[in-house]
């Protein structure tokens, strides 16, 4: 574990450029990953680097937050990819810095192009872009000039589809920026996604609840599977509006549906992604005793939970809509603390009104979501 260690800090050491040599160290790395959402004490992270008189293992939780900021979805992640990455793979520290420096300074058509400089420099620049879509989303009047370069770029293009889309605001700045400056380049399959998206937002904002009413969007083949669960999971969103004997009705054939779906994934995360958004509709339409009888898709849930892989955005509501229907499994609780913040998605979407007031406090000060993105669902 001491090798492991020490390749964690230097990790560390190069993301933020503070010395972790003593106590004054780790302090301000206390200070830095708070202003990221990860809140780890400085007296902990002491003990983690061996510069206190108390030394423990650290949990493996505590060690998943620390690589999140790093880019990783685990520890074990972060081992695998950061022992064997060779150094030109590394963003220079001088182009982090600089990076940094035109966020804080509000230059974010500088800051989109230092951004895309380091994507083609590593692989690990993801994580920089979390930073880059908050500048850009959060403010009322988001910069056309920036969005304009990243949509021009494919790695630009790529960067904000597949994250940027965690950092859903409520203004509807992610969406129309898709419209306006995405669109125009758009392929079929990008063009698909937007419609989807779109209309998602609109059922969950009781907006256009009548869409494509008499239309299955199952009908429709989009030719990617993370395409067609959107639309699955589209569907049960509709079911909530109703009779009863045609949701149980509807219920059954979208099971049916989800669980052919699942058949023919290729990758354990498309299984995921297509049984996590079947669950998170089933929650959502509150029509979780109508799956009762799918025992194969309830049983494909439970196969799912045990696999050694990690992806709370869909693992939380699979676990919660198990819980519903009483076939949890008997593995630890999977608790808010332990989600990516990029996927904080879920956790709200799980909460009614009520509830998110309720853990408002918790989701600010643990996960550092901004309280307006509490009310996005």
């Amino acid at each position: 574990m001491k090798g492991e260690i020490i390749l964690l800090k230097e990790a560390l050491q190069k993301r933020t450029g503070i010395a972790l040599d003593g106590v004054m160290g780790c302090k301000r790395l206390d200070t830095w990953l708070k202003l990221r959402g990860v809140y780890i004490s400085y007296s902990t992270l002491s003990r983690i680097f061996g510069l206190a008189t108390l030394h423990t293992s650290p949990r493996e939780g505590t060690l998943n937050d620390l690589v999140s900021i790093l880019g990783y979805s685990n520890f074990k992640e972060f081992l695998l990819f950061e022992s064997s990455k060779n150094l030109e793979s590394i963003v220079p520290f001088d182009l982090q810095f600089s990076f940094e420096r035109a966020l804080s300074d509000k230059k974010l058509s500088e800051a989109s192009l230092l951004y895309l400089q380091m994507v083609e420099n590593s692989f690990s620049a993801k994580v920089f872009s979390k930073d880059l879509s908050r500048a850009l989303l959060e403010n009322i009047c988001v910069s056309k000039q920036a969005l304009s370069q990243l949509a021009s770029s494919q790695l630009g293009r790529e960067s904000f589809f597949l994250t940027f889309i965690d950092e859903d605001d409520v203004s509807g700045n992610y969406r129309n920026s898709l419209n306006e400056f995405f669109l125009p380049l758009a392929n079929d399959s990008e063009k698909h996604f937007v419609e989807l998206y779109s209309l998602r937002k609109d059922i969950l904002s009781l907006k256009k609840t009548n869409i494509k009413k008499n239309s299955s969007l199952l009908q429709e083949n989009f030719g990617n599977i993370h395409l067609n669960a959107r639309a699955l999971e589209i569907e049960l969103l509709k079911v909530k509006t109703k009779q009863i004997a045609q949701q149980e009705k509807e219920v059954g054939a979208l099971s049916e549906a989800a669980y052919s779906m699942f058949c023919n994934c290729s990758k354990k995360s498309e299984e995921l992604a297509v049984l996590g958004r079947f669950a998170r509709g089933v929650l959502y339409a509150g029509v979780s005793n109508f799956i009762l009888e799918h025992k194969n898709i309830l049983q494909a849930m439970l196969f799912l939970l045990k696999q050694p892989i990690m992806d709370y955005e869909f693992q939380v509501p699979i676990y919660a809509l198990l819980c519903q229907v009483n076939h949890a499994p008997n593995l630890p609780i999977l608790q808010p603390s332990s989600w990516s913040n990029a996927y904080y998605s879920s956790a709200v979407f799980l909460l009614n009104k009520e509830s998110r007031k309720q853990n408002e406090l918790f989701f600010q000060s643990t996960m550092g979501i901004h309280k307006s993105f509490l009310y996005a669902y």
